[in-house]
């Protein structure tokens, strides 16, 4: 896919379906639909209460999550952006990076915007399970 602005979203966290509306996670409405569940290679860690994904291209581990359509691309990202406190939007001691990756899921590969965690992290506090 080669778009500037990816439409696809891969949520492992507090962006994930089962948080939407909660009052805890403060999801914000980003404008969506569901498309697929799917997975990226790599591993995910609790980070404080919420979990934060190392992407790595060649790993045998996989982190679990869910794909969605962004309705309007530019809009939600800056929310998203603003959300994750993540670069592009935040470059001021930013916790993630939003980055394009390939997602597999139940209908192939997908570019999707993948929020990577950018600080140290714990190896104890690796989720194994690849799903938060």
């Amino acid at each position: 896919m080669s778009r500037e602005i990816s439409p696809y979203l891969f949520a492992y966290g507090f962006l994930k379906r089962k948080y939407h509306g909660s009052h805890k996670t403060q999801t914000p409405n980003f404008g969506h639909r569901f498309v697929s569940v799917g997975k990226i290679p790599g591993s995910i860690y609790k980070v404080d209460v919420f979990p934060g994904v190392i992407y790595e291209e060649s790993s045998d581990e996989v982190v679990h999550g869910e794909v969605f359509e962004l309705i309007s691309p530019e809009v939600a990202l800056k929310i998203l952006d603003r959300y994750e406190n993540a670069k592009p939007l935040v470059h001021l001691n930013p916790d993630y990076e939003r980055r394009l990756r390939p997602v597999l899921t139940e209908q192939g590969i997908v570019e999707c915007w993948v929020y990577e965690y950018l600080r140290p992290i714990n190896p104890a506090t690796k989720i194994h399970s690849g799903t938060f």
